[in-house]
């Protein structure tokens, strides 16, 4: 018998209670509010305990599960608790207010290894499960058309938590997750997959004067060419359905978010081919939809597991991701959007003071030590993704952070000078900044560019700065002048090159010797286990090949590279869990850079020798970076806190010189 726990008094509350009691393994022990009148009153009617207080309730050590059934502002804070006190935690829909706050969750369910879970009720219905298994057999070939609805017209003063922006109310985050959700589970099951994500989103929608969305309407296009036309409302009555169909056949679902006989709603589904020839499917269940879930999660409680197959952690980080985009498409923005309105780190008020060690090492004319993997300020979709993310590779001991003035048109420098501000970390922290991109890699641009940088960074000067491209037709002697001269005034201290070739950056170390100047001390060129055929973008330098390497060698040059682990070619997929991003790689972009018939040989030696040392191919793709013969230090672009500990993971790995000879083919 699992013992309950209910944060909340709500209609979903009560709903769950009842539904509680069809349940042969649940217990519902107590429940929480935050007065203890309300709790009384729910305990009374449902024979439980009354708690005042929800910290309280979540305390309580007779308690294994906690379903969350609070309004959407208290989610993050609640679950986090919970998770962190080793409970299970049923959340209710939306799990967050956002995709960063949901990735903290995840993060915190696997760090305690605890079971989390989105209560998307309908997941767990034999109806879904019917769905699935038709969607799976019969629209298998072709791409697919979607129209998914769910909207009612809701009479309720401003204050209540529908329409209320304290409240995160308005129709995306209330119910606009149904049919975005069911969207890319249906896409995600015809691709053999639990869900997809699309390629292109339009959205629009009607704001309140609250500026709260009280209709939202959006457009979805998935890679293998099907379509979603989804929408949301709390101010007009939708059609609440759902409609499946390609060329040959259709499927039409009437109410299938809260489907179920014991409901008092019609629960079947039609399955009709291109001839109007109907099959209609019933499903008579006696359990009602929140009980299917309850017993579910009970289940897994029970089985001692941390995530759900229907609704798995991935899955609901995901949807949140998308519901993000929707709403700000739309303009809805709420305080949880803004970091500093917290005034604390989501991770919890310890994690930046009690810091876990990372290897670092030191360059001469640079003070302080600079940790050996360098994170890329280009993959954060917003301040609040952004934060959690420096905040999270900070904690883990990492202290170099990678910007440049073309960065998300200089949101990246904005990003980490406001987060640098906010936790007063600047002393702490390495800045590797760039400028004079093309068309304005000219000496004129650097001081303009670098004095902006500047200005959105927060602090007087860059501790190492680099020129972003080069252009031939300047002399290397001119940008050597121009960047000795803004380190003379104390605005850079190390500086170089990225996207070099290596008679250009050999002749900094000429014009040096000659002038009496500092040459380039750094250099952050491609290099990484497989070597570009064709560059990345145009401009893009590597230094991959073995006289770059002898070069580095000889000079111990510090390296800097970007895309050290080949944009994903030592992946087994593509599949991100994270943000989604401009930059990320394709298919388009992996057979035209790296898919060459050397790189394949590498990339099959990578994944052998992978399997051997118990690790990740691509963990083991950045370890060969890290173990050269010369300084290295690589950047890295995670998009999520999971893809950030992966590439920690490699600074584990060791790599003999045998070995990282063997895998660049240099030896069989």
């Amino acid at each position: 018998m699992i013992n309950w726990g209910i944060l909340g008094t709500g209609l979903i509350a009560r709903a769950l209670a009842v539904s509680m009691q069809d349940s042969i393994d649940s217990n519902l022990l107590a429940v929480a509010s935050r007065t203890i009148e309300n709790a009384e009153k729910f305990g009374s009617k449902y024979n439980c305990l009354s708690v005042q207080g929800y910290e309280n309730l979540i305390k309580n050590e007779e308690i294994q599960a906690i379903y969350i059934a609070t309004p959407h502002n208290s989610h993050f804070e609640l679950a986090l608790a919970s998770l962190n006190a080793r409970k299970s935690v049923l959340c209710e829909k939306p799990m967050t207010m956002n995709s960063t706050e949901a990735m903290v969750l995840i993060n915190a369910a696997r760090k305690n290894n605890v079971l989390l879970m989105e209560a998307f009720m309908y997941r767990t219905h034999p109806q879904t499960e019917k769905i699935r298994e038709i969607v799976k057999k019969r629209f298998k070939e072709r791409p697919l058309s979607i129209q998914a609805s769910f909207g009612f017209s809701a009479k309720v003063p401003e204050e209540h938590r529908l329409v209320n922006p304290d409240l995160g109310g308005g129709s995306i985050m209330d119910i606009g997750c149904y049919p975005m959700s069911m969207s890319r589970m249906i896409v995600g099951v015809q691709e053999g997959k639990v869900f997809s994500n699309p390629i292109q989103f339009e959205a629009e929608g009607d704001l309140s004067e609250h500026g709260i969305d009280l209709f939202a309407r959006a457009k979805l296009i998935f890679s293998n060419g099907s379509k979603a036309a989804i929408s949301s409302s709390i101010n007009k009555e939708l059609d609440n359905s759902v409609l499946i169909k390609n060329d040959e056949i259709s499927l039409f679902i009437d109410q299938p978010w809260q489907c179920g006989e014991a409901n008092g709603r019609k629960s079947e589904i039609v399955l009709k081919d291109k001839e109007g020839k109907s099959e209609i499917i019933k499903f008579k269940q006696r359990r009602g939809v929140f009980t299917h879930e309850i017993d579910h999660f009970v289940e897994l409680v029970k089985n001692k597991e941390i995530e759900s197959k229907f609704m798995s952690l991935a899955d609901s980080h995901g949807n949140m991701i998308w519901l993000d985009s929707w709403r700000k498409k739309v303009g809805v923005h709420y305080e949880q959007d803004i970091p500093e309105k917290r005034n604390y780190s989501l991770l919890g008020e310890s994690a930046l003071s009690s810091r876990v060690p990372m290897s670092s090492d030191r360059l001469k004319g640079l003070e302080k030590p600079i940790s050996r993997l360098v994170f890329g300020c280009d993959n954060q979709t917003d301040s609040n993704h952004a934060f959690a993310m420096f905040d999270h590779f900070f904690s883990l001991g990492g202290n170099a952070f990678d910007t440049a003035y073309i960065y998300n048109n200089g949101k990246s420098d904005v990003y980490l000078g406001r987060w640098m501000q906010a936790r007063g970390l600047r002393d702490e922290v390495v800045v590797l900044g760039k400028g004079a991109h093309t068309p304005d890699c000219y000496p004129k641009f650097i001081r303009k560019q670098l004095t902006e940088s500047l200005d959105r960074l927060k602090t007087d000067s860059i501790d190492i700065y680099c020129l972003h491209r080069d252009n031939l037709e300047v002399p290397v002697g001119e940008f050597i002048d121009a960047l000795h001269e803004l380190r003379n005034e104390g605005l850079i201290n190390l500086y170089g090159a990225s996207n070099w070739s290596l008679p250009r950056f050999k002749e900094s170390f000429t014009y040096s010797q000659d002038s009496g100047k500092q040459p380039f001390t750094v250099l952050s060129n491609n290099f990484s286990l497989a070597r570009m055929n064709d560059p990345v973008w145009p401009g893009c330098e590597s230094c991959s090949e073995d006289p770059y390497k002898e070069f580095l060698k000889g000079k111990q040059v510090a390296i800097f590279p970007w895309s050290s682990q080949a944009r994903g070619f030592f992946l087994d997929s593509q599949e991100f869990e994270g943000s989604l991003h401009g930059a990320n790689p394709n298919k388009e972009e992996q057979d035209r850079v790296w898919s060459s018939e050397e790189n394949l040989e590498r990339r099959a030696r990578c994944f052998s020798l992978a399997e051997k040392k118990g690790v990740e191919p691509i963990q083991l793709a950045l370890s060969f970076v890290l173990n050269q013969e010369f300084p290295s230090f690589p950047l890295i672009g995670p998009r999520n806190f999971f893809e950030t500990k992966s590439s920690i993971k490699a600074l584990n790995i060791t790599l003999n010189k045998d070995e990282s000879r063997w895998l660049d083919l240099l030896n069989d």
